[in-house]
């Protein structure tokens, strides 16, 4: 009843609350002035499309993850791609790379709002050529990502040959019936090790210098807006400084409160440590956090958002 929880009604949840949230995040922002956002409101409805389209993927394709000795995998529970198939493996390699695709996202709001401080003809005339630019990074994260997965996939029978006892004691199912992806970093043969260590060593350098970019870029930007002060009315200096807020909080929630678990199932298996039974269940409920939350922590951290919120909560007949 408690995994039924987890892996079942959990992510429609998700999904309910994410399609009530993002909506309301959406007519928030257009119904602004449109010089407040200007084009950066597209921007921001191409990170509630993903939201959504996140949270239906969620829901059709809902994650375990789990470690045995030196391997760890992820397998789908519940639904349509549980049997093992090619095609299945091909579909847990896609939303894997749709969880990815986040940080490129990201990466284009930090971006966007370095070149906004900057007065760059990209985000306001020559914004299509942005957008087209935005598009290209998504596919370039989502492509390599998927490419990754696929080259380690090409491992999968000798893992769930390795992980056959384990997975029959935790799940009562046979490994080789199941659809999975894996890796396996000791006590297999030299070419399983080898693309296992190759692959995880990409997913963190993809990860780490992504995260890099961030730093560097805020602390970029907070550079600038300090000079800007002397340039331009409080009241503008203050709201890029709102902006730049809740886009951390926005790069905050994902990245420690759902991808960074994953972090202990990539690098526990590389020592033999078996993480116990509960954090998987912590991993799958948090995966499917982020889609409604981000919008909501945007909201609450912007001022203009936040008193229509609380202005139609005090007085809903008016607003």
């Amino acid at each position: 009843m408690f995994e039924d929880w987890i892996y079942f009604l959990l992510p429609r949840i998700y999904c309910g609350l994410a399609f009530i949230v993002n909506p309301i995040f959406v007519h928030l922002i257009f119904t602004e002035k449109q010089a407040i956002f200007g084009n950066y409101r597209f921007l921001l409805l191409f990170f509630t499309t993903y939201n959504l389209t996140y949270s239906i993927a969620n829901v059709i394709v809902s994650f375990d993850i789990h470690s045995y000795r030196y391997c760890f995998f992820l397998i789908t529970r519940n639904g349509w791609f549980v049997q093992h198939s090619e095609f299945n493996f091909h579909i847990i390699c896609a939303c894997c790379s749709l969880v990815i695709a986040s940080y490129a996202i990201l990466l284009i709001h930090f971006i966007y709002r370095y070149l906004a401080i900057h007065n760059s003809d990209l985000t306001r005339h020559k914004f299509h050529f942005y957008m087209s630019f935005s598009i290209f990074i998504c596919a370039l994260y989502f492509g390599v990502w998927y490419a990754i997965c696929y080259f380690l996939g090409r491992a999968n029978r000798e893992i769930r040959e390795y992980i056959r006892e384990g997975f029959r004691e935790t799940y009562g199912k046979d490994s080789m019936d199941v659809s999975m992806l894996g890796s396996l970093f000791s006590e297999g043969s030299d070419e399983t090790v080898f693309k296992s260590w190759l692959a995880v060593v990409l997913w963190l350098t993809i990860i780490t210098v992504s995260t890099i970019m961030y730093v560097v870029l805020t602390i970029t930007i907070l550079m600038h807006l300090k000079k800007m002060t002397r340039n331009t009315s409080k009241k503008t200096s203050k709201f890029q400084v709102d902006l730049l807020r809740a886009l951390v909080v926005q790069t905050v929630i994902p990245i420690f409160i759902s991808f960074s678990p994953c972090l202990f199932f990539w690098v526990g298996p590389m020592f033999g440590i078996q993480l116990p039974r509960s954090l998987n269940y912590l991993e799958a409920a948090a995966l499917g956090v982020f889609p409604f939350v981000d919008p909501m922590a945007i909201i609450m951290s912007l001022p203009v958002f936040r008193k229509r919120i609380f202005s139609f909560f005090r007085n809903p007949t008016t607003t």
